[in-house]
């Protein structure tokens, strides 16, 4: 099946990633600009953006075949969706408590998370030098977790743990069933958080348009743009490719809050943070120098 958004070369995938990665990024920046909205009418408006940019992707990637493809993705799909729908509100309320730098840099931990459950639960191999680079963030998010002496930032790095375990589970139901089309997952969802954002948001005080139109940028773009050329980007790209490029989202999060509102990284936070990052960059570099002498010979 062709569609828009396959990608003919592994260079206009690099550049989906990069741009992906860039979107994402500016996500904590969205949340600090708010005026006055609970965090679960964000969650709300920002999941009804989601459902209608997916719903607008999906018809233009698959035509006639759209509701065939949504139904397809079973039983897993949906799990494998709610755990995503966990990982994006805890995301969200993340930011209510902790820095964004705390957020970003906690998440990182998500591959290696992932690389655990893997291990449990399909039975997959974790090399050495994973175990090794595991040690090394495990020190970092040690420090973030210390470092966070006051309660309400030590929640907020929490609720960015847990959205690192949701987003892990969500990826290794994704290795599980391979089968399953991304782009419908996406659509759940947003279904699934629409209620969560109706049930919980207080919805006592008129909510300005400003922040209403910057949730659905959130929702549309950032999340629903930027995740399709996310998904469609790694089918070209090497497995070991993705998490380097996707570092430009977890080094540039901090900096668009620090360049725009002031926003300062801690000390505390920055270390933790670099030895995250520095555990992610050197596995990352080993595996792409694997398979490039995998390729050779």
């Amino acid at each position: 099946m062709v569609s828009p958004l396959n990608i003919p070369t592994r260079r206009r995938g690099i550049e989906m990633m990069v741009l992906s990665a860039t979107l994402v990024s500016t996500s904590g920046l969205i949340f600090r600009s708010f005026d006055d909205i609970s965090v679960f009418e964000v969650v709300f408006f920002r999941s009804v953006a989601l459902v209608l940019m997916m719903c607008g992707v999906i018809s233009w990637v698959y035509g006639w075949q759209s509701l065939t493809v949504i139904r397809k993705i079973g039983f897993w799909g949906v799990l494998g969706a709610a755990f995503f729908a966990g990982a994006q509100t805890s995301y969200v309320l993340a930011f209510s408590y902790t820095s964004v730098a705390n957020i970003t840099f906690t998440i990182a931990t998500a591959p290696f998370l992932t690389a655990i459950l893997a291990r449990s639960l399909l039975g997959e191999k974790i090399s050495k030098q994973t175990i090794f680079a595991m040690l090394v963030a495990a020190v970092g998010i040690g420090i973030l977790f210390y470092s966070n002496v006051n309660f309400d930032s030590f929640v907020g790095t929490l609720l960015a743990f847990l959205t690192a375990c949701c987003f892990s589970c969500f990826a290794v139901i994704l290795r599980k069933r391979k089968d399953i089309e991304m782009l419908p997952v996406l659509l759940v969802t947003g279904l699934l958080t629409i209620p969560v954002g109706i049930f919980l948001g207080s919805w006592e005080d008129g909510i300005s348009l400003r922040d209403i139109s910057l949730c659905l940028i959130w929702g549309a773009i950032l999340q629903g743009f930027g995740q399709s050329l996310l998904i469609t980007a790694s089918k070209v790209l090497k497995a070991a490719e993705v998490p380097l490029i996707m570092l430009l989202e977890f080094t540039l999060g901090p900096f668009w809050v620090w360049l725009f509102l002031n926003e300062i990284v801690t000390f505390g936070t920055l270390i933790g943070g670099s030895f995250i990052l520095a555990s992610i960059l050197g596995l990352t570099i080993y595996e792409l120098k694997m398979a490039m002498k995998g390729s050779r010979g």
